[in-house]
């Protein structure tokens, strides 16, 4: 068999192909951060998968961020797309929301559950399961062809709500495999400090004692850090606010979650003009979810005194990666500086937790993906195992 991947060397844009007895599969089909946008970064372009006559049996997404699904509207019609059933209801509620012209497309998505068997041809047998990650119902791959087992990580961690649930699934349904491909994100990121979700909550625990209104901007798909926040202000007597869409995808989430974590009945709805949701702000204090727009900066306006929250990568406030709608939407001091108090926790997993994983798989071969610095995959210490750095759509036979 055939593995190419495509945009090796990068953060973020993940496609990986895999050819086995004439079929072809993809895992994920992302498209470029922004900050390689801005620097000029070529559309990809497939034969077979983007343009020309299809020539795919399958594209199985891993979950729902840009990096790893925002291409499938270049896929061709007649191949299928697979994605997680409870991320997909997530999707396109965010696709509802944003008023996309692709609804109908996503809706046509085939979706699967964890540890499902999903055959393709008879060449390739695909088994998805549940991993840690700031995407809820977020996947990693086991594919099993031609008598091999290779496993495709997907982005995932160790220090969410589902913390132990790669290394369990690994010790229980994968052990060895063949070939592994693993993402290295923070390979590039080792000076940053990676705070547990069980710490963020704490923390906010902490903030929201301290302060009687609070905003916080989050992703609004991030669903461990929002129920970090959303116990913190159940726990502190806060009013836990959001706005309709947002309730809209707690629903989904307490709807289908096994959990007591990722529930959130007591979530209270705002829209523009509800006076009755801000006379309970003002009479028991609150957290707020917010978003970068004129909407929340209007209700912001209304306590100016409050904690702002800035849970996101702060990557997105400095240098390259600069998102200029973000920073203008958080409030500035008196010398025009953002003033927030940030409190946030990567989705990718710590060096420790990388190496802890290929240890447990015991791989022959491992192909480093989503990180800007493969070759520090040699440094870690992985004995018995060949590191294989390919470049752009490089062909290796396995």
């Amino acid at each position: 068999m055939e593995v190419k991947i495509h945009r090796p060397d990068q953060i973020g844009g993940c496609v990986t192909e895999m050819i086995s007895g004439g079929v072809r599969i993809f895992i994920d089909i992302g498209e470029n951060l922004p900050a390689l946008d801005k620097k000029g970064a070529k559309d990809l372009e497939i034969e077979g998968l983007t343009t020309g006559n299809p020539d795919c049996a399958g594209v199985f997404v891993s979950h729902y961020h840009g990096d790893h699904i925002g291409m499938f509207n270049k896929v061709l019609p007649g191949i299928p797309v697979f994605m997680g059933k409870v991320a997909h209801r997530i999707y396109l509620k965010l696709n509802e929301y944003i008023r996309s012209d692709n609804i109908e497309k996503i809706r046509a998505f085939n979706t699967f559950n964890a540890a499902e068997k999903i055959k393709i041809a008879d060449d390739f047998t695909i088994t998805p399961f549940c991993v840690d990650h700031s995407a809820y119902d977020a996947y990693m791959f086991l594919i099993e062809t031609e008598g091999k087992q290779i496993l495709h990580t997907g982005d995932f961690r160790a220090h969410g709500w589902k913390m132990k649930g790669v290394l369990k699934v690994i010790e229980s349904y994968i052990r060895n495999v063949d070939l592994l491909i693993i993402e290295g994100t923070m390979l590039s990121r080792t000076s940053e400090n990676v705070m547990r979700e069980i710490d963020l909550l704490n923390s906010a625990r902490v903030l929201m004692r301290e302060n009687r209104n609070t905003f916080v901007l989050c992703s609004s798909t991030n669903i461990d850090s929002i129920a970090s926040f959303y116990n913190a202000a159940q726990e502190t007597g806060r009013l836990f606010v959001c706005d309709r869409y947002q309730r809209s995808v707690l629903d989904i989430v307490s709807e289908t979650a096994q959990s007591s974590i990722y529930r959130f009945p007591k979530a209270k709805i705002y829209w523009d003009g509800r006076e009755e949701c801000i006379d309970k702000m003002k009479q028991y204090g609150f957290c707020m979810l917010v978003r970068a727009n004129d909407r929340f900066e209007k209700v912001m306006n209304l306590f100016p005194d409050s904690l702002f929250i800035y849970s996101m990568w702060d990557g997105y406030l400095k240098g390259d990666t600069l998102d200029e709608k973000i920073y203008n939407f958080i409030p500035k001091d008196e010398h025009g500086k953002p003033k927030y108090k940030g409190l946030h926790t990567s989705g990718h997993a710590t060096c420790e937790t990388i190496v802890e994983v290929c240890k447990k798989l015991r791989p022959a071969i491992i192909i480093p993906i989503h990180s800007e610095k493969p070759e520090m995959f040699h440094e870690l210490g992985l004995e018995g195992c060949e590191i294989k750095i390919l470049s752009n759509k490089e062909a290796f036979t396995f």
